[in-house]
């Protein structure tokens, strides 16, 4: 059985692979800041060249196979 992500909270997305939209950068979700007040959650995405890319959920996608292929987590 998988793991539970709930989109409304962000619970459930700390440590999974996901892809930024617009950059189309890999990572893995270091951190997520939970929704309050009508506002969506946040993420912070740790990349393969130690970066961190913000954004709110709907800013990141899960990725692909070739794309989840392609990345290997440091």
């Amino acid at each position: 059985m998988g793991k539970t992500k709930i989109p409304a909270t962000g619970e459930g997305f700390l440590g999974e692979i996901m892809v930024h939209k617009l950059s189309r950068a890999i990572g893995v979700v270091q951190q997520v800041t939970e929704a309050q007040a009508g506002w969506p959650p946040q993420l912070t995405l740790k990349l393969a060249d130690g970066t961190l890319k913000k954004g709110r959920i709907g800013d990141f996608r899960d990725p692909s196979g070739n794309e989840r292929a392609k990345f290997s987590p440091a």
